[in-house]
């Protein structure tokens, strides 16, 4: 591996607005719901593998479905929707294009590969893009480091010479433990968790600020 920086995206809540969709599919799944039950919610989720949530969505809402049949049913859900309306956030598409004319860009994201391909190609940020890896396609999620590492390994550049945008605990907890450096940005409508803001090497108001400026002076700093 060479030492070029390079800088890696989560996906919800970094660059979609998603959260409420998410809620309002896991909503529609469970019979007879007027809400999400106090033990169920789209953070609750955060970080989790599908087989992971699909088998915590089973038990948790005595689903009378099988894992598979519930992840086809999220996943199907959640397409339909980005179909209709994409909720790319305000600033996402400027902050990769403004990082992508100085460093290899990945995305490392908790949702199902079907899921992350379909945005990316819908909202052209895959052209942007060296890789990106979905926590279905190793062996744990976040807070593990997995696929923080695996989208390290595919990108060439180690774990310490990359610098992870995140906004949820678990993530930062993922980024933190591959080595990478992390900018915190909170999700839309949401303030960063103080233990984010103490793991983060960088916070930032919104994903408008990131710039390369910013990506330079933390890898400048580990040296």
């Amino acid at each position: 591996m060479d030492k070029t920086g390079a800088v890696v995206f989560d996906m919800d809540g970094v660059l979609l607005d998603s959260m409420g969709i998410w809620k309002q599919v896991i909503t529609d799944l469970i019979p007879g719901s007027r809400g999400l039950p106090s033990s169920i919610g789209p953070r609750t989720l955060e970080g989790d593998k599908s087989e992971q949530w699909a088998s915590f969505l089973r038990q948790a809402a005595k689903l009378p479905l099988d894992e598979k049949d519930i992840i086809a049913y999220v996943v199907d859900s959640i397409l339909a929707a980005y179909e209709k309306d994409l909720p790319l956030l305000p600033g996402a598409e400027e902050a990769m294009t403004r990082l992508a004319a100085f460093y290899p860009l990945a995305v490392a994201s908790s949702s199902p590969r079907p899921i992350i391909a379909f945005v990316l190609e819908r909202s052209g940020l895959g052209e942007l893009l060296t890789t990106w890896v979905s926590s279905d396609e190793v062996p744990c999620g976040k807070p593990a480091p997995d696929v923080y590492l695996e989208a390290s390994r595919r990108l060439g550049i180690l774990p310490k010479h990359c610098v992870a945008v995140e906004d949820s605990v678990f993530g930062v907890q993922a980024a933190k433990a591959a080595g990478m450096k992390i900018i915190a940005v909170p999700a839309p409508s949401e303030v960063l968790e103080a233990n984010v803001v103490d793991m983060a090497d960088r916070t930032l108001e919104s994903i408008d600020l990131l710039c390369p400026d910013v990506v330079a002076e933390i890898l400048c700093e580990q040296k």
